[in-house]
């Protein structure tokens, strides 16, 4: 092509279309290196394991960061903004955030009741967590004032049910931003040029493949089961990004997806509350029966359309990528959708 020729429209749409793989390979790496390297040489530290987890959190976001100014893509797109302009209804992508996790998790545990797979324990589970503080008071530990082992148990119970909803989640969005600034703010819009639940699928798989240290290691949420596990685990955050790449392209911001984050974090253990033991494989709220009720949503949003990528500002790409500035052309770059 002649320089002094301008591109055709379509062939700057196509090239917008594209992902950019060089970017996205060197994220990827760059986040395993991070997260895993920091969970398997603390824990062979000897750190505990909560504290380890959630310093590896901050990797995606680290790597994120680190790509965009390697390859110099800006931050013009990491969704930092509360919202986009021009999206409807984005306000309201909060609320769908703090209210769709509860829903699932309440959800999957009344299936798994109703399936008579798990049965309601709350009792047998208040009667338990009150020996344990009992045990704990023949060790020299004494109880507050006025309270006996069984109702310190449902007073822990009840403030941390309380917390589930409120304070717990400004205080987890700290941690979880560390995740979803790298997944939702810069993996999933590399991947949109593919289309939205593509994009969400692969995203979701990497972050499932993600867990994996903590999964066979330290039996993280699938206690038992280190390799069907991390298989388990790639169900649950496949159905999960795909509800989070909703709220990412309806808002135009990693803050939904942040919030919702850190509403699953803070009340998944509700499962633990108020049921039977089970499998970790199959019990609520996310073993496969559990996760019945979320893969049913996720499918709803991609099948009625509510995963395409809203039109957004397309990522500078790195100087040496760029074509050659041609005479004739003056208009910005086009924003495009991808599906």
């Amino acid at each position: 092509m002649d320089a002094t020729t301008e591109p055709t429209p379509a062939g700057r749409e196509s090239s917008a279309l594209r992902p950019n793989w060089t970017s996205i390979a060197l994220y990827v790496i760059l986040t395993f290196a991070l997260s895993w390297g920091i969970w398997m040489g603390l824990r062979a530290l000897g750190v505990p394991f909560t504290v380890r987890e959630l310093i590896g959190m901050f990797g995606p976001a680290v790597a994120a960061t680190l790509v965009r100014l390697i390859r110099r893509e800006g931050f013009a797109d990491a969704g930092l903004q509360l919202t986009a302009r021009g999206r409807r209804g984005a306000g309201l992508m909060y609320l769908a955030a703090y209210l769709t996790p509860s829903i699932l998790i309440a959800t999957g545990i009344g299936l798994v009741l109703l399936l008579g797979y798990q049965h309601w324990a709350f009792n047998e589970n208040l009667h338990a967590l009150g020996r344990l503080i009992t045990s704990l008071t023949r060790q020299g530990r004494s109880l507050p004032p006025g309270f006996n082992a069984d109702q310190l148990a449902f007073t822990t119970i009840l403030t941390q049910s309380i917390l589930a909803f409120t304070l717990a989640l400004p205080f987890n969005m700290i941690f979880t931003f560390g995740e979803e600034f790298g997944w939702r703010g810069y993996l999933l819009p590399r991947l949109a040029p593919l289309g939205g639940i593509p994009a969400a699928i692969i995203t979701g798989i990497i972050w499932g493949l993600w867990h994996a240290p903590l999964i066979v290691q330290d039996g993280y949420n699938y206690p038992g089961h280190p390799w069907l596990g991390v298989v388990m685990m790639v169900v649950f955050t496949v159905a999960l990004s795909m509800i989070f790449a909703w709220l990412r392209f309806r808002s135009g911001s990693v803050w939904p997806s942040t919030l919702a984050h850190a509403a699953f974090n803070a009340q998944v253990g509700f499962g633990a509350i108020f049921l039977s033991q089970a499998d970790s494989l199959l019990r609520a709220p996310i073993g496969l029966l559990g996760l019945i009720p979320m893969i049913a949503f996720a499918t709803w949003l991609a099948v009625t359309g509510r995963l395409k990528p809203e039109p957004d500002r397309v990522p500078e790409m790195p100087k040496d990528q760029q074509a050659p500035a041609t005479s004739n052309t003056n208009d910005a770059t086009i924003s495009t959708t991808s599906e």
